[in-house]
């Protein structure tokens, strides 16, 4: 039997050891690996030392020129910006710029390797994807950069003149200028991995004949300057264009355009209304 005496030396003994055991501990415990930041890229020097190669530099590694990547920036910076306060303590620089996080993102588009990208910027990789995302996500919640297909009269008109105007150019050369067309229709096959049995109840039906893989059937509409004005996500690639095209809402709206107003496709599309 111990008394206590015997009770309270050994529980100071037990205590000692437990404060020998934590210092050993975190003595050889290794510290936190610091990340390594990299110089990141001076936009305005970038700018600077493009226009010196020439007017099309910026354009050809953008695929867009300087002044509409200026206005596609102004358009998302709002829910892009973020705090420089923020940025530099959690980094100690300043944050990335919206100038930079679209320059990721077109570059990437462009078919940039992220490699490539985040190093010439200057960002770590899971930064690098974060711009890309972010930035998508901002295009794609902007009311500005949304496709509209034209409704009234005064759009249709618009829309119905610039084909007129682009096909009497080439009626000089002996072409029959087209009048009352609104948008330009056709269908693009967007190659994917063949699907699971868990994402989809009909594996074969993303599997297109035509052109030997899976993917998903996209319709899409474009006005005489080729931009957008419709695009869907309209049926699995299996799917030939005219049955894809009647599941898309565009199909809806053909209907409903006034007379002599029309779509244009190609023979894979069949006269929905009368001309």
């Amino acid at each position: 039997m111990l008394d206590d005496s015997d009770e309270e030396k050994s529980s100071k003994q037990d205590f000692i050891l437990a404060c020998v055991l934590v210092s050993e501990y975190l003595t050889e415990k290794k510290e936190r690996p610091t990340f390594y930041l990299r110089k990141r890229i001076e936009w305005e020097k970038h700018i600077e030392e493009l226009s010196v190669e020439g007017p099309e530099a910026f354009q050809k590694m953008n695929r867009m020129e300087y002044i509409t990547f200026m206005k596609l920036c102004d358009i998302i910076r709002p829910k892009i910006m973020v705090s420089d306060e923020m940025a530099r303590v959690r980094t100690g620089k300043e944050a990335i710029t919206v100038e930079i996080t679209l320059h990721c993102l077109l570059r990437w588009l462009s078919g940039g390797s992220y490699l490539d990208i985040r190093l010439s910027a200057g960002i770590s990789p899971a930064k690098f994807y974060s711009c890309v995302y972010k930035c998508v996500d901002a295009i794609l919640g902007s009311d500005d950069l949304a496709y509209k297909f034209p409704s009234t009269e005064k759009e249709l008109d618009e829309a119905a003149q610039g084909f007129e105007s682009l096909s009497s150019q080439a009626a000089i050369k002996g072409c029959v200028a087209i009048k009352g067309c609104v948008a330009c229709l056709d269908g693009y096959l967007l190659q994917i991995k063949a699907p699971s049995c868990s994402e989809t109840g009909n594996v074969k039906s993303y599997f297109s004949g035509h052109y030997q893989t899976y993917g998903i059937n996209i319709q899409a509409a474009c006005d005489h300057k080729c931009r957008f004005v419709y695009a869907a996500v309209a049926a699995p690639g299996g799917a030939n264009d005219i049955a894809a095209f009647k599941k898309t809402k565009n199909s809806q709206m053909i209907q409903k355009l006034p007379p002599r107003r029309f779509d244009m496709g190609d023979n894979a599309y069949v006269a929905l209304k009368p001309y």
